[in-house]
Parts: C-alpha cells; structure tokens; sequence
C-alpha cells in the first residue's frame, strides 16, 4: 500500500484518519476499541503541536510517526495533554567518495516517542499488583548497604533534607509484599543518562529535587519487575533511543505581562488622538538630544524573565 502524499500542514489534518486506517490495516489491528482510541491519539497529535512541530510531522516517515502514535495508543497516553512527546532524529545515509565515507542528511525524520515521567509514576500506581511505589532523595551522611540476603537497599543514618543528595531511591512493592527497590548515585545516574544522545550537561547541575535524576532511578527499576502492566512494557519499548542526531522543538515562550497589558490596556479611537498641527515643524539644534520619556513598567519588565 503507498503512502499518501502531504505536503502541507493541512494534508496531514484533512487526511490523518485515512493515514490512520491504513496503517491499522497493515498491522491487522482490528480491534474497534484500540481503533477508536488510536484515531483520537493521532488527532491530538496532529491539532495539538505548535507550528514548527507540525512542519516536522510532514518531514517524518510515516511509518515511524504512526508507530510512534501506536505506543503511544498502547500506553493510554495523550499528547494534547503533554504525557507523551515526539523527538525527531535524523535520518543520514552513507556515501563514499573519494574513498572517504561520509553521512548525508536524506531530509527525513524517524520519531522517537518520550513518556512524561509522571505519567509513567501514574501508571505504575495503577497497576493491580502495586501496593505500595514511591521515590526519595538520598542524603548525604546517610549510608546505603546491599543486604545480601534479600537483594533490597538498608540504609543506615539520619536522611537529613539539608544536606546535598547524593543520589537517588525508588521502590516498588507488590500487593503479595514482594518489594523491588533500586538506588543509584549520582555518578551512576549520569553515566546511565550519557547513553542517551539527548543528554545535557546542564540538567544535572543540580542535585536536590531533580526530575532528570528521579527518572532514570525509575526507568531502571521498572525494568526489574517480573510483571508490568502493558502500558508499562510500551513504555518500556521507547526507553532506549537511537544514536542519530535530533532536533529538539521548543515552545514559543509568550511574555505573559506583556499580552497581559496589551489586553487591559484601552484601545484609542483615532478620533480620540490628538491632532497635528502640520504648519509647526520642531527642529532639534546639532549636539543637542531630544529627552527620552523612561517607562518604569518596561524597564521592570525587561528585566524579567518568563518561562
């Protein structure tokens, strides 16, 4: 079966459901329940994405992209909701020339699906064997010790939440008391996260009360329960991403004060503004500066920052 030709934005959103069909029909996915919520996972994708993420849909194959929006159908998660996400990686083909062998950019994208990482403690709380799932800091002057005859942390000494963190702990237990837990250090949370192309230095600048540690701590410890659920194991399946490059796609930042004052503030009529006088020119001596009149509001303003 061919793939539909969309070459604009508005293709893909007048077409998304026969791109949907037929890819159901390819995988023999006739269930009319995971076909309903696949249509509306897709939706969302295609109406929910800002400008610049919905050009790149365009430039992803699509094969990648609806197996991107499948996992994404198979865990339950939303992208009009923010609790999953595409990255796009580059596709490069290899030439020799010169007998030197180089990678050149083929134009197309494969996209990567990223679980929020509260969607996914979510959806570990949800499961019908879980009991009992939580994370904490572990801090510094607290000692932590393998005890040999369960495979389970022991911790010795006060968890004092002052003190820096020097890494971080998950546990799972089991509705049966079956406890499945993982700690890892700091140094052994980055050197897991460097595997990932994605990976920035600057995510782990600090410490204390950090997604970007907590995450990988629970990823890691998902992986060591014998039975998960099947939104865990499509989880699961997106966790190790390709080693290509990507292009990370930003949302606009809106200054909220500024669109603030601009909707508060009262329009003029032109009626309402005052007239020139055409026949009056002011000149402006040599050497001399017209006074500039300062805005208080605009200079607080510049000098906050929004995100």
């Amino acid at each position: 079966m061919s793939e539909l030709v969309l070459k604009t934005v508005s293709d893909l959103q007048a077409n998304y459901k026969q791109l949907a069909e037929n890819h159901l029909l390819q995988r023999f996915s006739d269930n009319p329940e995971f076909h309903k919520e696949f249509l509306k996972t897709f939706s969302d994708l295609v109406f929910s994405q800002n400008d610049e993420m919905q050009e790149m849909l365009l430039k992803m194959k699509q094969n990648s992209l609806l197996n991107a929006v499948f996992k994404a159908t198979e865990a339950g998660a939303s992208f009009a909701k923010r609790e999953v996400s595409l990255i796009p990686f580059e596709i490069f083909k290899k030439e020799i020339k010169g007998g030197v062998e180089r990678k050149i950019a083929t134009g197309e994208f494969d996209a990567v699906v990223i679980f929020d990482i509260n969607f996914q403690k979510q959806q570990i709380l949800k499961m019908a064997n879980c009991k009992k799932f939580f994370t904490a800091e572990v801090k510094q002057g607290v000692k932590v010790i393998e005890d040999l005859s369960t495979g389970n942390c022991v911790f010795d000494g006060v968890n004092d939440a002052t003190k820096p963190t020097i890494g971080y702990y998950a546990v799972f237990i089991t509705t049966e008391g079956i406890k499945y837990d993982k700690f890892m250090s700091n140094s052994e949370i980055i050197e897991r996260a460097k595997f990932s192309p994605q990976f920035k230095k600057e995510n782990y600048a600090n410490t204390n009360d950090n997604i970007h540690y907590e995450k990988i701590v629970i990823r890691n410890l998902i992986k060591e329960i014998p039975q998960v659920s099947d939104e865990l194991k499509s989880i699961i399946s997106s966790d190790e991403i390709p080693f290509s490059d990507y292009t990370e796609i930003k949302e606009p930042k809106i200054n909220q004060l500024e669109k603030a004052k601009k909707e508060l503030a009262p329009k003029k009529a032109e009626k309402d503004l005052p007239k020139t006088d055409k026949s009056k020119t002011s000149k402006t001596k040599v050497g001399k500066k017209e006074p500039v009149e300062i805005d208080a509001n605009k200079e607080f303003e510049n000098e906050q920052e929004f995100f």
